[in-house]
């Protein structure tokens, strides 16, 4: 009885909850059985697809065996007779209680749905920031005010920001607010809203709440255990209460799983912040909306998680032939598939998958599926043949593999690798290979029964050029210049774990991701190793680093994958292997260059896309071009000689025809090199080609006359180009104006100014800049500060002077004028601007400070100078001279003269002349002293501009018949006098000590000195006059005067204890030698005669 009871209650519930999936040969859909057929299945809930030599018609569907009639009967009365109606209703409606529980269960478990949202560019302004102290109905109308103009703002944006969660169950720092496309911290993100409490945030909220509209729901941290460890997606981090985001449902903690793409409705999965925030910004473009779709995790969470389930799409005609069964978990689970399926179902379905969703009878929109009723009635609608897609989920099988001592946890096979930005594309590269990722028409599965693996490897070619490009094409805006190599990298780890044979677009998209990033030498290498063929067209046998996992079908090797190795080449300056693949392109093994022939790759590749093209030549000459050397360009023209003019007579099989960028190539070549009258031949025999030049032709030219120094060919290039309609861009303008400023010719410069802005070229900051320039270079500092003054007070160009070049030259003009005053009001409007000044407008300040002999103000600014340059230290060492902070002057000096500072040995040696110089107009003999014993000591020798600071310094009179611009008449005068004359006897010595020569000049104004103060001076100045006589004779004599004894005293010892040293003149003392150099020997002989006694008279 029990036994009964149990079968007839299962039979009661089959036929409440479930139904039959016969397949008709005819009709091909799923029909559901009549209430007599249902007693026939005694499987429970499951539903059969009965093989196709089993199947019957529609019309004989009622009619059975006598047999099966028979049991009908049996089990009918069974169930009439056997069980007691109430508890029987009871029981089944308890059971269809729960499994209903179970189905809105899975319902809550994880939601996805689709959302149209506006794309708006504004955020709503902070209603909460809106505050008063008011009391009664006043505030109470101000409040409501705030609370609906809120409203009405949030009405117009989508109120959401997104952040990336990392394996790990790690959470980005930073959000991305989709109505700025901006990342935010947490604290902006909220922006001083209400946070919805825990206890509200469901579905149910609405404005009846105690919450108000603007307060924004953000992410708990419980729901992030509802995701596996090694998840990695975009969720919902926060939405706004009230905006577009609320009103469609979206909630924080949901997952965002794909957006519109940039043309058309089609969905793209994401998975990075970078792509969603790149998907908006491209889609903004061209539509006003765009479609996200999300997913959602219940309340009880965790029972799967997002990357634990794999969801694809089918096209399926009837007959499907699959059994399904609506399972405890609240699924239609695929039990069994029928062995004369359809190969796309056998191929890509097994047991265990599940059915989520089918496509609707009108459109195109996916309902999710809750029982097989619901899949029965969508694909029963269909008429015959007609296909229908039916969506499937498939539930992660993890498995534990021993490798040694590592184990690792695998999904579907596909081993669990950490995650980054290009990970990702990996992990997509390897699920290719698995059956179930991409919608297949019946049609296509038909033709290719048994390639699933060679659809698997199309799909990762296919998305390895979407990532190859979209990296290379965006390498130049990203700090990060090397992703296109990583990409590259990553691609051929996947196609190697694939074993997919490399097509020519994708081989040619890893090779030029290499030449972007300038590592030429990989492309070579994956060339090679792909084909097996040397990479510098010679028959040299070639290393496969990969062990030949790295392969590519025949049809590879093509001129677009030859092109990208010539690149290789052309980046590295290797003319001469381009030149080989030329030959073996063109199957020509008895050419060589440089001792090495060339091989011949006729038959390794396409033969309809073997031959090179212009393009290949013009690489080749780039490549010759490129190296800079006279062998090169040689080279480069043999080249270009080699291909014809551009004809309609040209053979189709010969070598390709000159076309525009051969020759502009050709002109840029002979530019680079100087070779201007070469490149003006290319040029002329350009315009007999009959091809028009374009702005690159003529830009290329102009620049080699400025080169030149040409600067009327430049104008008349110019003048070409308009007369043509070819309409120059701004950098020809700057470049011609900078040319003409260089050359004093301002007015014509103007007029260029005016011609541009009349053309609509539109001045720029750096044209202002080359005037400004070009007028100081003219020593017109009033006029450089007039027309900046003139740009800063026109609205039109007021935004050009916010530029730092702008504010430097202007400051420098004020320099030049000696107006500091003004050059302290230009740095603060730049403050007040927001440009922030740099070393040279800095250094220019210095040099005003100084101008306007404000010393210790320009002291102060080189002090503020972080790492100050060469110019900039020999302003402020000059600032420290003339602020008489001569010790701060020598120590700066002295550190530069070490080497490891910036300037080089020369400005070294100026500044020591400078600070020398400075010290002895200032009178400061000690730091002068100082200054010139250090330059001895760094291994300098004294310059012919050293002693000539030092006479100017001094005020000394190089010639008898000079006069003094300075008198020495009082009694301070004659102190200085004797202090200067001092000074140079310690000269004398320290020449002395290094055995160098004095400058004629400076020897001579020392003796007139000597010779105008008269007593010990002039005695001194005679022993000098001595010291070169005896020089000389020695000199005559022996031919060596250094190899003579030093002497026992020196001239400023002499000077200062000449008393010790006069009874001991007549018995010849021995006074240290002089070296003067041999020019200006007659005004050497006169400055001598002015010092001289009358026994040297008679002796002469």
């Amino acid at each position: 009885m029990v036994q009964y009871k149990s079968a007839a209650l299962t039979l009661l519930l089959s036929a409440q909850a479930t139904n039959s999936l016969r397949i008709s040969s005819h009709t091909a859909f799923l029909t559901p059985p009549s209430r007599s057929t249902q007693t026939t299945i005694f499987n429970s809930r499951r539903y059969s697809a009965v093989p196709y030599d089993d199947r019957h018609s529609a019309s004989d569907t009622s009619s059975s065996s006598p047999k099966e009639t028979a049991m009908q009967i049996v089990e009918s009365q069974i169930i009439d007779n056997l069980l007691p109606a109430n508890q029987d209703d009871r029981e089944v409606e308890d059971m269809l209680a729960k499994k209903e529980e179970r189905i809105q269960a899975r319902k809550n478990e994880r939601k996805r749905f689709r959302v149209t949202l506006p794309i708006v560019s504004l955020t709503p302004q902070q209603a909460g920031g809106v505050s008063t102290t008011s009391s009664g109905k006043n505030s109470e109308e101000l409040a409501s005010l705030v609370a609906k103009g809120q409203a009405i703002a949030l009405q117009s944006t989508v109120g959401m920001s997104l952040r990336q969660v990392y394996s790990g169950k790690r959470l980005s720092e930073l959000a991305l607010d989709v109505d700025t496309l901006r990342f935010q911290s947490f604290v902006d993100e909220l922006q001083g809203r209400t946070v919805i409490d825990d206890d509200d945030d469901n579905d149910n909220l609405n404005t009846e709440n105690n919450e108000s509209v603007g307060s924004i729901q953000v992410l708990r941290n419980s729901l992030l255990e509802g995701f596996r460890e090694s998840f990695d997606g975009v969720l919902v981090s926060s939405v706004v209460r009230g905006g577009l985001a609320w009103e469609a449902g979206i909630r924080a903690g949901d997952v965002l799983a794909g957006t519109s793409a940039t043309i058309g409705n089609k969905l793209w999965p994401k998975s990075t912040l970078d792509g969603v925030r790149s998907a908006i910004s491209s889609r903004k473009v061209l539509s006003s909306n765009m479609e996200f779709e999300f997913r959602r995790l219940g309340a009880n969470g965790g029972i799967e998680s997002l990357d634990g389930v794999q969801s694809f799409e089918l096209k399926l005609s009837r007959p499907i032939g699959i059994n399904v069964e609506d399972t405890d978990d609240g699924y239609v689970t695929i039990t069994g598939i029928s062995d004369k399926a359809s190969p796309t179902v056998s191929d890509n379905l097994r047991v265990g998958d599940r059915v989520i969703s089918v496509e609707s009878s009108l459109g195109n929109k996916m309902w999710q599926v809750y029982n097989t009723d619901g899949l029965i009635s969508a694909v029963t609608s269909r008429l015959p043949g007609q296909s229908v897609r039916i969506g499937f989920e498939r539930l992660a099988e993890e498995t534990e593999v021993t490798n040694g001592d590592s184990k690792q946890s695998l999904a579907n096979g596909l081993s669990s690798i950490p995650r980054d930005v290009l990970s990702d594309a990996v992990d997509g590269f390897r699920l290719a290979n698995q059956k179930s990722e991409y919608v297949v028409d019946t049609q296509q599965q038909q033709a290719a029964t048994s390639a699933t693996r060679t659809a698997a490897q199309t799909m990762l070619l296919s998305r390895s050029r979407d990532l190859l490009r979209t990296y290379i094409a965006r390498k130049e805006a990203t700090a990060e210049r090397t992703a296109p190599t990583k990409v590259a990298d990553r691609v051929l780890e996947a196609v190697i774990d694939a074993s997919a044979a490399l097509d020519g677009r994708t081989l040619t998209l890893i090779m030029t991701a290499y030449n972007s990033c300038k590592q030429p030498e990989k492309a070579i290498q994956i060339f090679e190793e792909v084909f097996g063929l040397a990479g510098d067209g010679t028959d040299t046998e070639v290393e496969k680093i990969h062990g030949g996992k790295l392969f590519a079908d025949i049809s590879a090797l093509n001129v677009f994958t030859i092109s990208a190795l010539l690149r290789a080449h052309s980046n590295r300056g290797d003319y001469e292997s381009a030149i080989r693949v030329l030959a073996a392109m063109e199957a020509r093994p008895d050419f060589s260059i440089n001792g090495k022939p060339s091989s011949s790759w006729s038959g390794k590749g396409d033969p309809l896309n073997m031959l090179p093209d212009t393009r290949c030549y013009n690489i080749a000459l780039a490549a010759a071009a490129k190296r800079g050397t006279k062998e090169g360009i040689l080279a480069a023209h043999e080249i270009f000689d080699s291909m014809p003019n551009p004809s309609l007579d040209n053979p189709v099989f010969g070598v390709p025809a000159k076309n525009l960028v051969t020759y502009n190539t050709m002109i840029d070549a002979y530019a680079i090199q100087g070779l201007y009258e070469n490149a003006y031949e290319i040029f002329r025999m350009l315009k007999q080609s009959k091809v028009r030049p374009d702005e690159i032709t003529y830009t290329t030219l102009i620049k080699a006359s400025i080169k030149e120094g040409n600067v009327e060919k430049a104008l008349d290039l110019l003048d070409d180009m308009k007369w043509i309609n070819i309409q120059p861009d701004l950098v020809t303008y700057n470049r011609i104006i900078e040319a003409l400023c260089k050359a004093n010719r301002l007015y014509e410069a103007k007029d260029l100014v005016n011609e541009m802005e009349s053309t609509k070229v539109k001045p720029d900051s750096m044209t202002y800049v080359l005037l400004m320039t070009g007028l100081l270079k003219a020593n017109k500092p009033g006029p450089c500060l007039t027309l900046f003054e003139s740009a800063y007070a026109d609205q039109r160009t007021t935004a050009l002077t916010e530029n730092v070049q702008l504010y430097t030259t202007a400051i420098t003009a004020a320099a030049a004028l000696g107006d500091h005053e003004r050059a302290l009001d230009l740095v603060s409007r730049m403050n007040t601007a927001g440009v922030k000044p740099n070393k040279k407008t800095l250094t220019a300040l210095m040099g005003a400070c100084i101008a306007g002999k404000q010393y210790n103000a320009a002291v102060d600014v080189f002090s503020k100078i972080k790492n100050p340059d060469s110019y900039a230290i020999s302003v402020g060492l000059k600032a420290l001279c003339c602020a008489e902070k001569w010790d701060d002057a020598i120590k700066l000096i002295d550190d530069q003269r070490s080497g490891q500072k910036a300037l080089s040995g020369k400005q070294v040696m100026i500044g020591y002349n400078t600070l020398l110089q400075q010290a002895l107009e200032s009178g400061a003999f000690d730091a002068a002293r100082d200054a010139f014993t250090g330059l001895l000591g760094a291994g300098y020798i004294p310059s012919k501009m050293t002693y000539r600071n030092m006479i100017e310094a001094l005020d000394l009179r190089t010639d008898i018949t000079m006069r003094r611009k300075k008198t020495h008449n009082n009694s301070p005068s004659k102190t200085i006098a004797a202090e200067t004359f001092q000074f140079l006897l310690f000269v004398f010595d320290s020449i002395e000590n290094r055995k160098l020569t004095v400058d004629s000049s400076f020897y001579s104004a020392t003796l007139i000195l000597g010779a105008q103060e008269g007593g010990l001076h002039k005695r001194i100045a005679y022993y000098l006059s001595e010291g070169r006589r005896r020089h000389k004779e020695m000199y005559l004599s022996s031919g060596n005067a250094s190899e003579t004894a030093p002497s026992d005293i020196r001239w400023e010892e002499l000077l200062l204890n000449y008393s010790t040293y006069k009874d001991r003149e007549d018995a010849g003392t021995n006074f240290p030698l002089v070296r003067v150099s041999s020019k200006d020997f007659g005004r050497v002989l006169a400055a001598e005669q002015a010092v001289s006694y009358q026994t040297y008279a008679a002796r002469r």
